[in-house]
């Protein structure tokens, strides 16, 4: 299982960071290439990054970490922590198409709002548990502890590839594996 998370993560980190320049000529649709960073839909206060499609990276965003989720049937999805400033923010993307040089297109599908994270806390990033059972969909926001399991979540939602949603969970059942135990 780790070996397949730690794959999915190298594969994801590639894909993703490779998306951070513009596509080249030989993209499989270049009619669609975007010119320089896309812009992100700005309705009030609110940022709306659904149906944002990546690459490139939009201004000022920077990944922090990411994770594929691969629901049988339903194509590859991933989970992504992206850093705008003092703020995270989370969305879901789906894989549209790997281009000629292998690079992932995708199109944010659902995002989370944007948050300041209290010190000492954390995204979880695809290993946390519901019921003793993984559930690598679940998004939580965490403590940071030295210990193997950790159970001082503030909000969890689970990444919903069938609705293309996130939806807010209780905390109760859940935790989440310290994949930093006694590397702090």
């Amino acid at each position: 299982m780790a070996v397949l998370r730690w794959f999915g993560l190298v594969c994801l980190l590639v894909g993703w960071t490779a998306c951070s320049s513009t596509p080249d000529k030989s993209a499989l649709h270049p009619s669609k290439k975007p010119s320089g960073s896309p812009a992100v839909k700005i309705s009030g206060s609110a940022i709306n990054y659904v149906g944002l499609k990546i690459p490139p990276m939009p201004s000022k965003h920077e990944t922090e970490m990411g994770y594929l989720l691969e629901p049988e049937g339903q194509g590859t999805y991933a989970i992504e922590v992206v850093n705008f400033g003092s703020k995270k923010i989370v969305w879901m993307g789906r894989l549209l198409y790997n281009d000629a040089k292998g690079k992932a297109h995708w199109k944010i599908v659902a995002a989370l709002p944007p948050y300041p994270l209290p010190e000492d806390y954390h995204f979880s990033s695809g290993n946390c548990l519901s019921q003793g059972k993984p559930q690598p969909e679940i998004v939580a926001i965490l403590k940071t502890e030295d210990k193997p399991k950790l159970t001082q979540i503030q909000k969890a939602w689970r990444a919903n590839p069938e609705k293309e949603t996130f939806e807010e969970l209780p905390l109760q059942g859940i935790h989440c594996i310290n994949e930093r135990w006694n590397r702090l």
